[in-house]
């Protein structure tokens, strides 16, 4: 189990700039860092594709918890 949920990730990962450099077959990876309630920073790695104007979340991985 995560230490922050699918919106919490989201929120963070969508406020983030999609630079059309970081753009692979209408793919981008975005990588999240949240802390939790003991100061661990768990970095997320989100996996959006773009639909027509928009960005729709494929993936959410966990990568570690420092």
């Amino acid at each position: 189990m995560r230490a922050h949920t699918d919106e919490e990730i989201l929120e963070k990962a969508a406020a983030q700039e999609k630079r059309q450099d970081m753009v692979k077959d209408n793919k981008v990876d975005i990588a999240v860092d949240l802390d939790d309630e003991n100061g661990t920073c768990h970095t997320y790695v989100v996996t959006f594709q773009q639909e027509n104007d928009s960005w729709k979340c494929l993936q959410i991985e966990e990568l570690s918890s420092l």
